[in-house]
Order: structure tokens, then sequence, then C-alpha cells
């Protein structure tokens, strides 16, 4: 079987180094190049065209939003490309940001080696993946802000989330591949909302959700 191709985008070149140390150490992935800006993460997949890119979210540093943006065009232009954001933050407005721009999968730079050749696996493979030290750090955030506010009109965070999703006209199984989640898990929260809505379908949730402000 063919390794699975890899582009490391970061514009800090110690840490490029360091990571394509880390994972030419892996028999089943292949650095296939290196990329420090947004501009030149286009160029690198256009010329290489990798399985997988670690995208940096902060690139340049004083750009918090580059890394995004370099996803979004990626999965405009580059669809089968699969984009794993490789960042330092835990937050979970970073990690919504880049997943509704097209990233299959998050983990943080100081995960081990193991962790990040994980990751690599199961987004190629088709699955996605969030980083458990991410995934822990959001359910205390969802937690809290449910004890917090009691749910917007009854909804959680996450079926606020999903429900946004269906709006934008996903699918149950595209909303779990955005959302981290198993399908069965998506239908679980739209049962959910259609009760808490007192609706019998999307499209009457939709409506609903748009008349009480639940829908940006």
């Amino acid at each position: 079987m063919a390794p699975i191709r890899v582009l490391i985008a970061d514009d800090m070149g110690l840490h490029r180094e360091l990571l394509r140390r880390l994972l030419e150490r892996q028999s089943d992935i292949e650095v296939i190049g290196e990329a420090c800006s947004p501009e030149e993460v286009l160029q690198r997949v256009a010329e290489r065209e990798p399985d997988v890119v670690l995208m940096d979210l902060r690139m340049p540093r004083h750009d918090p939003k580059g890394g995004i943006r370099a996803t979004q065009q990626l999965a405009l232009n580059h669809p089968r490309v699969k984009v794993i954001a490789l960042t330092e933050s835990d937050d979970e407005n970073d990690v919504r940001a880049v997943t509704l721009a097209g990233a299959k999968g998050y983990v943080l730079k100081n995960s081990k080696a193991e962790r990040i050749a994980e990751a690599i696996r199961n987004v190629h493979g088709g699955k996605g993946w969030l980083d458990p030290d991410v995934t822990q750090h959001v359910l205390g955030d969802y937690r809290r802000a449910n004890r917090e506010a009691g749910g917007r009109f009854g909804l959680t965070t996450a079926e606020q989330q999903v429900l946004q999703l269906v709006a934008s006209g996903l699918t149950a199984r595209a909303i779990g591949e955005q959302l981290f989640m198993a399908e069965k898990t998506v239908k679980n929260h739209l049962g959910t909302i259609y009760r808490k809505l007192d609706v019998r379908n999307s499209s009457q949730a939709v409506a609903e959700g748009y008349r009480r402000g639940l829908i940006a």
C-alpha cells in the first residue's frame, strides 16, 4: 500500500523540521513537502497533490485566520485533499471555525508523534479526528455554557450547532463529519430538536429556528 502523502504547513521552520523528523519514523507516512504561508500552501498542493495537509491555523504569526482561509480555499479547489488543523489552541471557537472551513481533523502541536500519526491515518481513511485533549476542554465549555444559560430556548450548544448546519443544507452524515460526531448521534440531536421546537421534520425545524432567532 502506498504511504500517505503529507504536506506540512507552518511558518516556523523549527516546527516543520521537528514534525518532519517525527513523521518520517512512520513507515506508512511520507512527508512530500512544506509550506510557510497560506499562499505557499495552495501552490504546493497544486504542485504535489498531497493526501493530507497539516495546517497551522496562525500562519503567519500576526494573522490568526491565515490557516483557516487556506483551508477554505483547499476545500473549494482541492476537495480530495484532507486538512488537519495543527495548532496550539484548544479554543472552541477555533475548532468550530476551521471545521466549518472544511478541516477534517484538529490536533494540538504538543501532541506526541503517535497521536499526530493516528490523526493522519484516521482523516486519510475518511474519518474525522478531534484531539482528545481538545475534546475534554470543549465538552467542559459546553457543560459550563449550558449550566449558565440553561440552553438557548432549551437547545444545548451541540443542538444549536446541528440546527445551524441543517439550515446550511448538510445531511446528517455531513454534519457528523463537520462536528466529529457519529451520524447516529446527529440524528438523536435532530430528534431532540424536533421535540423541543414542536416540529416534525428538518424543514419545519429550520423555519422555526429562523423565527426564534436560533439560526444566524
